[in-house]
């Protein structure tokens, strides 16, 4: 039995790498439907992320998170996030137990967590993935990946 029905965790899943296997496959053992707020296309031409220009689409990015997560028996809805203002969300959601987060994120989980107690709701358990490095050390990242494309496609 998993320890909760609903766990939420966010994201834009570009370009699966180890870092994102690790955070999903953390949600599968802590919870039994994963309800995944992916960010949209239309949010992401409003962001600064490095060459955002050739992050894969969110049908793309959708399929592959969906499928990832069905290898591993584990349900989930997917939504879009269209906007920054993904707190009040989360915040009255009472069907969640826990937010998945990286080291990155764990601030605005516990924002999160902030406005959920001025509401009166129950705090959420807040599960932190730990950062995954590469062989060379530094840190695995979709923008790294990108960056990688990018040069491949000069040739």
């Amino acid at each position: 039995m998993k320890q909760f029905e609903n766990i939420g965790l966010g994201g834009t899943f570009d370009r699966l790498h180890t870092g994102h296997k690790l955070f999903l496959d953390i949600a599968a053992h802590y919870g039994q439907c994963i309800h995944v707020g992916l960010i949209s296309t239309n949010y992401l031409e409003t962001t600064k992320k490095k060459h955002n220009e050739i992050i894969q689409s969110f049908s793309i990015r959708q399929e592959t998170v969906e499928s990832f997560l069905l290898k591993r028996n584990t349900q989930c809805q997917i939504s879009s996030i269209d906007t920054p203002g993904m707190d009040q969300k989360l915040a009255s959601d009472a069907k969640l137990g826990a937010l998945v987060v990286s080291q990155e994120t764990c601030d605005g989980a516990n924002a999160i967590n902030r406005l959920r107690i001025s509401k009166g709701k129950t705090k959420l358990t807040i599960i932190v993935v730990p950062r995954v490095l590469r062989a060379d050390g530094t840190l695995e990242s979709s923008t790294r990946l990108r960056e990688e494309d990018k040069e491949l496609s000069h040739y």
